[in-house]
């Protein structure tokens, strides 16, 4: 009975693997990389990427700084297979408001 039921348990634990977003990690001064994974969610690419571009946003803010020169690349996965985005950014300077008044 058991040995019936392993191939299912099996699936059941490979169907509810979960997405995982890395570390923020500096690739230089001012520059670093983030990458989302899928697992076996089924996911877009749209979605894939944009989790890691909100991550990378969410990094500059908190930096006080502004997301610039977002770069993405996939492992170009298809099928069931596991996809991953990396963006690879920087963060640069929020440019003070102009005065206006004169």
């Amino acid at each position: 009975m058991l040995a019936r039921l392993a191939p299912a348990a099996a699936l059941l634990v490979l169907l509810t693997a979960c997405s995982s977003m890395s570390e923020v990690t500096s690739v230089n001064k001012d520059q670093y990389s983030v990458t989302y994974s899928s697992g076996t969610q089924l996911l877009s690419w749209v979605e894939i990427k944009n989790q890691a571009l909100q991550r990378a946003d969410q990094h500059c803010q908190s930096l006080g700084r502004k997301l610039v020169k977002p770069s993405v690349t996939s492992n170009r996965a298809t099928g069931l297979g596991s996809k991953r985005a990396t963006v690879t950014f920087e963060c640069a300077p929020i440019d003070p408001p102009k005065n206006t008044a004169q």
